[in-house]
């Protein structure tokens, strides 16, 4: 047993999508193929855009690429017609998706010993719906969606179940993730893929899936 995970003040706050699903690089996919007409540059752009910005509700990446990168009128009924249909293309792949390696089986060894939580900037009322389809729900004390943004979500956990921050960790994929654990004060533990290619600080621990998990809570 780790160090973390034998203190009675810990609590742990998953990301989903490329922390407990392999279903990231997915809704990346889902995102660009709605762009597929566009102009290559243009294409590109939008690419390079949700490589950067993981971690954020959908309307806010839809609101940047509509009014930034393709300039037109964010209108909040594009928007939403933008949301509808990513929602159409995500949702049978993302019941079908694989777990992350060492997920599940990190899950079954410390659900209903240590707090476990999940806090996805997907839709909350669509992240309890794939859960309680695929199982997952059964792991965690919630299961928490957008909105709000995770900073907020984040904290409001904290307060709602009186969690010591200085003894949380936050577990995620994006910069989102470590700006929401940050600006919490709480302990943050990255999960990348590539360690060459990470978008946090050098002084991170990160895990490239969760079969190192236990021994990144041992590290901090």
């Amino acid at each position: 047993m780790s160090d973390r995970l034998s203190r009675p003040d810990t609590a742990l706050v998953f990301d989903f999508d490329g922390v407990i699903l392999d279903s990231a690089r997915l809704k990346r996919q889902a995102f660009a193929d709605l762009y597929a007409d566009e102009p290559d540059e243009q294409r590109r752009d939008v690419v390079a855009y949700l490589e950067r910005r993981g971690g954020q509700p959908r309307e806010v990446k839809f609101r940047h690429i509509e009014g930034h990168i393709l300039g037109r009128d964010a209108s909040e009924p594009r928007i939403q017609a933008l949301c509808r249909h990513f929602k159409e293309r995500v949702e049978q792949r993302l019941l079908e998706a694989p777990a992350i390696p060492g997920a599940l089986p990190f899950l079954e060894r410390w659900a209903g010993t240590v707090p476990l939580y999940l806090l996805s900037a997907t839709p909350e009322s669509e992240l309890q719906t794939i859960t309680a389809r695929r199982g997952l729900d059964r792991y965690f004390l919630e299961v928490i969606g957008a909105p709000p943004d995770k900073v907020t979500g984040l904290r409001n956990l904290l307060v709602r179940r009186a969690h010591d921050a200085a003894a949380t960790v936050m577990i995620g994929d994006s910069y989102n993730d470590y700006r929401a654990a940050r600006s919490n004060g709480t302990i943050f533990v990255g999960v990348t893929a590539d360690p060459g290619a990470s978008p946090f600080p050098g002084d991170v621990v990160t895990v490239t899936d969760l079969t190192g998990l236990e021994a990144a809570l041992k590290r901090l």
